[in-house]
């Protein structure tokens, strides 16, 4: 397991600003947990696209670009990032809460045999000791997100299966500043 995917939803060859929030935050994760942050871009006339994200701190980023990727449509967009995620094994997948989001990250997560938590308010690294059975797990992606109507805040961790997927609310995170000579 290595390294964290962003998915970039993009609207017109732009990245979605809640895409942009998500890729400071894999940012910060990513120099937690020692891994590479690629962002995946799915849709058309992308050209570009790749020197703006490096600028939010994607080391990596991949491109399909082509006319059946645009405007979103879940099978084409779920076969590819179904065949990206087997063939580079993420420990970490984010996904924007946006309706697209809300599709497209379930059906991959399904796919994929994983846990998908939606609707992120927080997401942290932390290690994790099972009471039952004393195992302790690390580097665990906690996702938090407000349960029962907001009353509670529901830490969850998701301990055996990769990637550990999350769809994270707009406007939840802070979105850095651009990097003026980026490395990616």
């Amino acid at each position: 397991m290595n390294n964290i995917f962003v998915y970039i939803e993009n609207e017109g060859g732009k990245a979605a600003e809640v895409c942009l929030e998500l890729m400071t935050k894999g940012r910060e994760l990513a120099t937690t947990l020692g891994v590479k942050l690629e962002a995946v871009v799915l849709g058309e006339n992308l050209a570009g696209i790749e020197h703006e994200l490096a600028k939010y701190g994607a080391d990596t980023v991949w491109i399909a670009d082509d006319k059946v990727f645009a405007p979103f449509r879940t099978l084409p967009h779920t076969a590819v990032m179904c065949g990206l995620i087997e063939q580079e094994k993420p420990q970490i997948a984010l996904f924007g809460a946006t309706c697209n989001g809300r599709d497209f990250a379930p059906r991959v997560s399904s796919a994929l045999y994983s846990g998908l938590t939606a609707d992120c308010t927080q997401l942290e690294i932390g290690d994790h000791k099972d009471a039952k059975t004393g195992t302790e797990y690390k580097n665990l992606l906690y996702q938090i997100r407000p349960a029962f109507g907001g009353n509670i805040m529901a830490q969850i961790a998701i301990r055996r299966s990769r990637p550990q997927f999350a769809t994270v609310r707009y406007r939840v995170m802070d979105r850095a500043e651009r990097v003026q000579n980026p490395t990616g």
